[in-house]
């Protein structure tokens, strides 16, 4: 009888595992380190563009969070948020899907939330009337951010590939 139990918890380590939902493999999936742009698809425009402006948009975010394709970026995570640095500007997202405005009740406050789908990390961000979605997977030492960005009537779409710096 303690061998077929023994046998049956076996086989149950061995298949749970496989037929557990992708949802649980998120809270695995670390973002940490700073990140070196190596290509972009389509490539960004030339000069200091950012792509997908316009709309009265201003602040401190205006030239970092909203950049088509930004050279390094660095994110710092901890189990119920993360930290996204660009240029110097820093965002923090709460890993709950609940809106973050800075500053708070602001009409062009910048507006964050963060949420997971699967293995991929959702970063939507909004100021003004631009908006903008990261969508971030990890393969080993790569970071790929489909990036979504819209203002006024445009919008694009890029793929950022990132190399661990």
């Amino acid at each position: 009888m303690t061998e077929s139990r023994l046998l049956l918890l076996l086989a149950l380590i061995v298949v749970v595992p496989a037929v557990t939902p992708a949802q649980g493999t998120a809270n695995v999936t670390n973002f940490t380190g700073t990140w070196k742009i190596a290509s972009v698809d389509p490539p960004a425009p030339a000069g200091r563009g950012r792509g997908a402006a316009g709309g009265g948009i201003g602040g401190p975010y205006a030239d970092t969070m909203l950049v088509p394709a930004p050279d390094t970026i660095t994110i710092a995570q901890a189990a119920s948020s993360l930290i996204v640095e660009i240029g110097g500007k820093k965002i923090v997202y709460t890993l709950d899907d609940k809106t973050t405005e800075l500053p708070p009740g602001d009409v062009m406050a910048f507006k964050s939330r963060a949420h997971w789908d699967g293995a991929k990390l959702h970063l939507h961000y909004k100021q003004g009337m631009n908006w903008g979605r990261d969508q971030l997977t990890l393969s080993g030492t790569t970071l790929t951010i489909v990036r979504d960005l819209e203002s006024g009537g445009q919008s694009t779409t890029r793929v950022l590939v990132y190399n661990r710096n």
